[in-house]
């Protein structure tokens, strides 16, 4: 990871993207919490929260292709003023109808950059060499958990505590900052698509190996959804709930732990084969918290399945610049993310269901279990749709 730090041009263009997605884990529970102080509902909270994260999920992949087809500069300029500026709105936003505070989060959804998906695309050029790349993706990985960890308790905690309007403004000024500055990028705003690239409805989806890889993070969200409600579900009959938050930080710990890790493990010799093993470690180990019998053995499991997350991501991603058809690499990092977010809250919703009428056990060993079913399934494609693409980017 130091030895892609130390590439020309990438501590600057890294940092700015790590600015620009850090509100993703705090903006959602954020919206929560300012819908509850003006409304007096968590329900109408869900509402508004729930347009954000629906709105992002299906706007991304359309403006990733933008990015693709046209440069990353004006995707990246024009959606950050907009969704900082909705975000400022809905900060400043008195007492309305909760449709209008639906549709203002909508927006701040619908238009913010798939800056992420901006970064990943780069790594093949500013990164060459498998080995090179491999690290590039792991410094991806253990980012995006420290992001989601900053995130609530700088954000929410520290800002929020002290005013919500507050924190929502530092959202709207991190998106506005960051966005802009990796757009001013020489490596970002320099980038154009691949003179060979087709044109297709379907983008990125035409790739049969990205398609694979969309429903192998599908199913292996079911295991985060289900651990989101099983976790405070298994705590609720010893009124230990408000364990739940330091329980899933060890759960995060696991996985940015794993990411230094795999680092170090360098690049596979045949990715379709490491990516079904762990696979089957996510599932095996994600089951496998259905066995806790209190608190301490909980947080263990937890840290346990933790590192199975970020080895899967980052083989995944490393495989995406092999697999994504010529000109689609952008969109599809970003239809992998829309699969894990499907995944996450049917997850979310059938572990209630299963929490409720049997246990939080069954919704653990039940939906848990979806990295099998995705390791079986990319061990079937390992010699079809998951054969490269293209020879390199």
């Amino acid at each position: 990871m130091l030895a892609v730090l130390r590439l020309p041009g990438v501590r600057s263009l890294f940092a700015a993207s790590c600015l620009g997605r850090l509100p993703m884990g705090a903006l959602g529970l954020l919206m929560i919490l300012r819908t509850h102080e003006l409304t007096g509902s968590f329900a109408n909270g869900g509402l508004v929260a729930g347009s954000y994260t629906i709105a992002l999920g299906f706007s991304n992949p359309a403006l990733a292709r933008v990015v693709d087809r046209a440069g990353q500069t004006l995707v990246l300029r024009t959606g950050a003023v907009i969704s900082a500026s909705a975000m400022a709105a809905f900060a400043l936003i008195g007492d309305v109808p909760v449709p209008a505070l639906m549709a203002v989060a909508a927006v701040a959804g619908a238009a913010q950059p798939p800056v992420g998906a901006c970064m990943r695309s780069l790594w093949p050029v500013l990164a060459p060499g498998a080995d090179l790349r491999h690290a590039a993706y792991a410094l991806e990985g253990a980012a995006g958990e420290i992001i989601y960890i900053l995130g609530p308790v700088v954000i929410v905690g520290a800002i929020g505590a002290w005013s919500l309007d507050a924190a929502l403004l530092t959202c709207a000024v991190t998106v506005l900052i960051g966005d802009t500055l990796f757009s001013l990028h020489p490596a970002s705003r320099g980038w154009r698509p691949p003179p060979h690239a087709e044109r297709h409805l379907l983008g990125a989806l035409r790739g049969p190996g990205v398609v694979v890889l969309i429903a192998a993070f599908a199913l292996c969200g079911l295991a985060v959804g289900a651990v989101e409600v099983g976790v405070p579900a298994t705590l609720e009959p010893s009124a230990q709930e408000s364990l739940t938050g330091l329980l899933l930080g060890l759960w995060g710990l696991g996985s940015l732990a794993a990411s230094f890790l795999v680092a170090r493990a360098g690049a596979a010799s045949d990715p379709p084969r490491r990516l079904t093993v762990l696979l089957a470690a996510w599932g095996i180990t994600h089951a496998a918290l259905a066995l806790a019998a209190g608190p301490l053995s909980l947080g263990a499991l937890l840290l346990l399945a933790g590192a199975a997350i970020s080895p899967v991501l980052v083989y995944a991603n490393g495989m995406l610049d092999q697999l994504a058809p010529a000109g689609t690499l952008a969109e599809a990092f970003t239809w992998t993310t829309t699969g894990l977010t499907v995944g996450m809250a049917l997850g979310a919703a059938m572990a209630g269901v299963l929490a409720d009428q049997a246990s939080a056990a069954a919704a653990f060993a039940v939906l848990g279990a979806g990295g099998l079913i995705a390791a079986a399934l990319v061990h079937a494609a390992a010699r079809g749709p998951l054969l490269p693409a293209v020879a390199a980017r």
